[in-house]
């Protein structure tokens, strides 16, 4: 049983991943390995000895590991891969993590990895269409995104309640960039109309009257324009903490308030295991957000609906 945890282990190590299912398993396969020797029922953990192990400080343990829609759906796509790993070293069978759920209720579960037997070749192989029709959609999930330390004061609790004044201070803050912009240009055009040679001067303030309006629009302007109108855009990095993955910042409406809020969605990829997170989808999908796989970006993409909170494939190996 050893040799089989340790396959369990060295397969982690290989393929590190900062989802939560990899997490997970990280915490059991090292817990089991300390009572290798034991018997299966003595290697039984409860979630907040998993939790606990992982590093994790939370009220609810189960809850948290949430075992069916994070390490079933992490497992479901990686099992091959494992399998695959405790053939090459010569096992006769590889590490399966598994939850026995009491009739005591949520606390008495436990989670365990058992040695099952090497499956033949056809038992690998899965029905035409099958992987497909399974692959093919995925559900967001949405959590609040951390500011950064500068940004706290902005986003209390997380979000931007809206009043008519803020309102008319972003449409201030707006018309006061974009005027200002346009007019530092048109100081440069005007001193540049003054006939005289042409110096490496003149040149700098020649770009600076197409540049500097551009880095307006680009960085201060365009991404509350499309807040507006798309109702989500991608967070600006300097609102996010370094800590955390991408982030968007999304608009909400709740009555006559309006709220703007730092969130992340995200999803598990069904095709690699890995997670999904919101991004620029250009140069394919202009002007929309798309769902990107972090271990393949640019060929496991998803749809993105904020409504629904769904996606669907819109290019993978499978299609």
């Amino acid at each position: 049983m050893r040799d089989v945890i340790q396959c369990l282990i060295d397969w982690l190590k290989e393929n590190r991943n900062d989802v939560k299912a990899h997490l997970i398993l990280r915490a059991l396969a090292e817990e089991s390995i300390k009572k290798a020797a034991f018997e299966e029922n003595k290697r039984r953990f409860t979630g907040a000895e998993i939790v606990a192990a992982a590093g994790e400080d939370h009220p609810n343990a189960n809850d948290w590991i949430d075992w069916n829609r994070t390490v079933v759906k992490y497992w479901v796509v990686r099992e091959k891969q494992i399998i695959g790993f405790a053939r090459k070293r010569g096992l006769d069978a590889y590490p399966k993590p598994e939850r026995i759920s009491t009739s005591g209720g949520p606390h008495l579960t436990t989670y365990f990895i058992k040695a099952e037997p090497l499956p033949d070749s056809k038992q690998l192989q899965e029905q035409p269409g099958k992987a497909t029709e399974q692959q093919a959609n995925i559900d967001y999930e949405i959590t609040k995104a951390k500011p950064t330390w500068g940004a706290k004061w902005l986003f209390q609790n997380g979000q931007i309640r809206l009043k008519s004044w803020h309102i008319w201070l972003i449409i201030g803050y707006l018309l006061v960039l974009g005027c200002g912009a346009v007019a530092l240009s048109y100081l440069g055009w005007f001193a540049l109309s003054v006939p005289k040679p042409v110096t490496t001067r003149e040149l700098t303030a020649l770009i600076s009257i197409f540049g500097i309006p551009y880095v307006v629009w680009i960085f201060a302007i365009k991404p509350w324009v499309r807040l507006f109108d798309d109702r989500i855009v991608k967070a600006p990095e300097f609102l996010v903490s370094i800590n955390e993955k991408s982030a968007q910042l999304e608009l909400l409406r709740d009555g006559d308030l309006r709220l703007i809020r730092l969130v992340r969605y995200s999803a598990l990829c069904p095709i690699c295991g890995a997670m999904i997170h919101l991004d620029d989808g250009s140069p394919d999908y202009p002007q929309r957000l798309v769902g990107r796989c972090y271990d393949s970006p640019r060929e496991h993409m998803f749809s993105f609906d904020r409504v629904t909170q769904k996606g669907t494939v819109l290019r993978s190996p499978l299609i």
